[in-house]
């Protein structure tokens, strides 16, 4: 059986697609539509290993549309499918998920290894990227040191580069130097931090922070970092988010065992996250634990961060890009660059 999928703006095209290419005998092995993935997209699949006929097939769907020499390292030569294997052993998958990824990009008609991940990974895991329309106020939440002060302050330098206005709220008081350091990066943009030491203090500043009031505002919450196997963490983190109707986002560090990672999301899944950010990109090489974090029953990877540094901002997730990043070898790097802050200055994750 060959996987592959199709995308167009409406589920009736994509189908069309897959009709005409695959004949009436394909499978679809999953549909999904929705203004997310900017129309509809579609896994399809055939039996048969024969190759339709080359004159019945339309332009080229989906991947094809991308830039196959960037997604392939400069080349669009045919790849040997052992890399498949080599690339899911370093990552330090689980034997589930090892096995799920080889038989995707094994099975997909791809033309270079990170187009096989990437059509493979779009099956296996989810993605939720941030986006412009995101109008709840949003909570970074997530374990000591993940990065969440980081992210608040990159989420705020992308919604000012866009002409958002946004409101800064700080609950990490209890740490030393914690509102400090979001006060500096916000200095740099021309924003201000408010701090709340409660829910009842949380309550009455998102009532008054500007953002709220504007439809293309932006609310970023910053909170101290909570144990996810301790109750009373959060039981704390709980009573924050009744206040009001706020996303809370996970943000969780790469590199953690991937049995650990996905057990930590299903903790936060169940007191309301959806999606989480993948930060400290750079100070690991093996991404595991993103993968199983963002598997069916857990949560979606919505971004990701290769830097410390506010200045080279989130990276929408999307299975191109990732699929870039785990079949790079160790030792490449190429980290995105911004010009809304320059600070050099002692580089922090929380």
């Amino acid at each position: 059986m060959r996987l592959k999928v199709y995308s167009a703006p409406t589920m009736m095209e994509a189908m069309t697609k897959v009709r005409d290419e695959l004949g009436p005998d394909a499978i679809i092995i999953s549909s999904e539509e929705s203004s997310k993935i900017g129309g509809a997209r579609v896994t399809a699949a055939l039996e048969s290993i024969q190759e339709p006929p080359v004159a019945n097939i339309p332009d080229r769907p989906h991947f094809e549309k991308l830039d196959l020499a960037e997604l392939s390292g400069g080349s669009s030569a045919d790849y040997d499918k052992g890399e498949v294997s080599a690339v899911i052993n370093y990552h330090g998958l689980t034997a589930e998920i090892a096995q799920q990824l080889d038989t995707m990009a094994r099975s997909v008609d791809a033309v270079s290894l990170t187009e096989a991940f990437a059509a493979a990974l779009e099956t296996v895991i989810h993605f939720a990227p941030l986006t412009d329309k995101t109008s709840r106020p949003i909570m970074l939440v997530g374990p000591p040191g993940a990065g969440k002060t980081v992210s608040a302050a990159k989420l705020t330098a992308d919604a000012v580069l866009n002409g958002r206005p946004v409101s800064l709220i700080s609950t990490d008081t209890a740490k030393a130097g914690g509102v400090q350091q979001l006060d500096h990066f916000a200095h740099l943009m021309k924003e201000t931090v408010s701090t709340a030491e409660s829910a009842q203090e949380l309550a009455a500043v998102l009532r008054a922070a500007k953002a709220v009031q504007d439809p293309r505002g932006l609310t970023i919450i910053d909170t101290q970092g909570v144990n996810p196997f301790k109750v009373e963490d959060l039981e704390a983190l709980i009573a924050l988010l009744r206040v009001a109707d706020i996303e809370p986002v996970l943000v969780m560090p790469a590199g953690a065992d991937p049995n650990d990672a996905a057990d930590i999301a299903k903790v936060f899944k169940q007191i309301g996250v959806h999606r989480f950010i993948a930060t400290r990109l750079d100070a690991a090489r093996r991404y595991g634990s993103i993968i199983s974090a963002a598997r069916p029953g857990c949560l979606a990877l919505a971004a990701i961060s290769r830097s410390p540094f506010v200045a080279e901002g989130l990276e929408t997730a999307s299975p191109q890009g990732f699929a870039k990043l785990i079949t790079r070898l160790p030792g490449q790097s190429g980290m995105m660059k911004s010009d809304v802050i320059v600070d050099r200055g002692a580089p922090s994750y929380d």
